[in-house]
């Protein structure tokens, strides 16, 4: 009985490989598609990188709005006198430079970017510390 049972075992194992083997000619079969799948989207890959270029040179050719941290330098900049934050804000809006957007606090964002900046960048930084308490000078005028 026992050379039965392992005769039988031994058929099973058979049936399972030969089954085993159409399924791994499939599955060479799919990643020979799958390598020359490449091969035809190479086409429109080059259409989307087209196209791409193409959007950027249009977003180029738009006045680019500054943010709010870059607004505040120009106004910086242009100003003789040190500016708070919330005065450098007003100024961006009237010359058009920055538009505010949903934040209701502007003045503590810029705040924290300027003290960013000076903190990061140092003798680079595009802000001087005034000795009047929370105003900024341009680094040319700070001198």
């Amino acid at each position: 009985m026992s050379r039965k049972k392992t005769t039988a075992a031994k058929a099973t194992k058979r049936s399972t490989r030969a089954a085993a083997k159409p399924a791994a000619a499939t599955k060479a079969k799919d990643a020979k598609a799958k390598a020359a799948a490449p091969k035809a989207e190479a086409a429109p890959a080059a259409k989307a990188e087209a196209a791409k270029k193409e959007t950027v040179a249009a977003k180029d050719a738009k006045p680019r709005k500054l943010s709010l941290l870059s607004a505040a330098a120009a106004v910086l900049a242009e100003s003789d006198e040190p500016l708070n934050c919330r005065r450098m804000i007003d100024l961006a809006k009237e010359r058009g430079l920055w538009t505010p957007g949903a934040g209701k606090t502007p003045e503590q964002t810029l705040y924290s970017a300027i003290m960013r900046e000076i903190r990061d960048k140092g003798d680079a930084a595009r802000f001087r510390k005034s000795p009047l308490r929370g105003h900024y000078l341009a680094p040319a005028s700070a001198s």
